[in-house]
């Protein structure tokens, strides 16, 4: 019994040391991510998070200190963060309590790699990872159910996880705006006929760069990592747009990102683990190279595939950055980000003249359109979750 009391001790110490780190980082997250927390209860987290913070300190040097010299040695190996976080604390700990800069208890995580040290086998790391992909989580669903409730909120509600007053002005106001889902069908077209462009362009790049064969196959592979980490900028881009009398058409919006290097990578790598016994016996059947990677390549290849087009779907939706560089007269074609920015720079009391309710729910309808602007999003990702839990890691290892 005195035996499981003596190893029982030391894994109760370790546990609470790594719940005080998590603790500590947690009583100045709280507040910067929820912002709307009471004046007692911010300062409440920022004292619980500083005397976690003092006492993780006070005990990283008392074990220092009661160390022998060649065991202290030996320890800074394996602990170097801890070493770190000394020397940090005896700066900002003071910097932080005298300027009031709750920002720098960040700090606190230095501890974490030394925390972490004693629960090195596999089923504690499961846990901790179960429970930090749980926090995660919350994180960030909460701004979603935080549109969703100021959305069917009434005006003027101080509104967190759920509406109050529910109040439907704002949902009816985005779903009578014909603006906006012309707007929406701008982007569905760009992202569905950039999406296609896309992956087909990368896919047929990769493909031949997946062969060892391939003549001036390195070359070719350094252009494009040179490319994706080197950039000409704005003004090169725009100029080639002006020079292909791209500008104010819906190309503008599609072409630029077409080819985007990181993705094509992830094919390749993906491609050169696809059997060469497979093309080779096509090849024995008359198949030719568009078939091989059409019929046999692309299908193989389907989580890495749809997981390179979900990502790039992704990025065509969001994308606002075409928008404002090639649309600067036909408003017509503004796709949706576009379109929800330029609501929101309108100025409300120009608005008040001609709508004196729209000011009334001006944040109840922003985030209406924020909320409608995820929906197909939304709708498409369950089709490709089956294939992005298998295909966001392979493909990675290959370069």
């Amino acid at each position: 019994m005195q035996k499981k009391r003596q190893n029982g001790l030391p894994r109760l110490l370790d546990s609470a040391r790594l719940a005080a780190v998590l603790c500590s980082a947690a009583c100045f997250l709280v507040p910067a991510v929820f912002a709307k927390l009471p004046l007692p209860g911010v300062r409440a987290l920022h004292a619980a998070g500083y005397i976690l913070w003092g006492v993780l300190a006070a005990e990283a040097a008392v074990c220092l200190a009661r160390m022998e010299k060649e065991a202290r040695r030996y320890f800074l190996k394996l602990h170097k963060s801890d070493l770190v976080f000394c020397a940090a604390t005896l700066v900002c700990l003071p910097l932080s309590l005298a300027a009031g800069m709750a920002g720098l208890g960040w700090v606190a995580l230095l501890k974490l790699p030394g925390a972490l040290l004693p629960f090195n086998n596999e089923k504690v790391f499961q846990k901790i990872v179960n429970i930090a992909a749980i926090l995660l989580v919350i994180v960030f669903i909460f701004p979603f159910f935080n549109v969703v409730a100021v959305s069917l909120s009434a005006p003027d509600q101080i509104v967190n996880l759920f509406p109050k007053q529910i109040d439907l002005y704002s949902m009816k106001y985005v779903l009578t705006d014909s603006g906006f889902f012309r707007s929406m069908g701008v982007s569905i077209v760009v992202t569905a006929v950039g999406t296609a462009l896309s992956v087909i362009s990368m896919a047929m790049a990769a493909y031949p760069l997946s062969k060892a064969r391939m003549p001036l196959r390195r070359s070719m592979m350094m252009f494009f990592v040179i490319v994706m980490l080197f950039t000409g900028g704005m003004a090169p881009n725009m100029l080639l747009m002006n020079a292909l009398h791209l500008n104010n058409t819906i190309w503008s919006l599609i072409f630029p990102s077409v080819v985007q290097v990181f993705y094509l990578i992830l094919l390749k790598g993906f491609f050169e683990d696809v059997p060469e016994e497979l093309e080779e016996s096509a090849r024995l059947d008359g198949a030719s190279n568009y078939t091989i990677l059409f019929r046999i390549v692309l299908p193989v290849a389907a989580p890495m595939v749809a997981t390179v087009a979900f990502f790039t779907m992704i990025s065509y939706w969001n994308n606002i950055n075409n928008a404002i560089l090639y649309i600067t007269s036909n408003q017509s074609i503004y796709p949706l980000p576009m379109y929800i920015r330029n609501f929101l720079n309108r100025n409300p009391m120009e608005v008040a003249m001609t709508n004196p309710t729209l000011v009334r729910y001006w944040d109840n309808v922003k985030m209406s359109y924020v909320l409608f602007s995820i929906v197909p999003v939304m709708l498409v990702y369950p089709f490709t979750f089956k294939y992005l839990k298998n295909g966001v890691a392979m493909g990675a290892v290959k370069g």
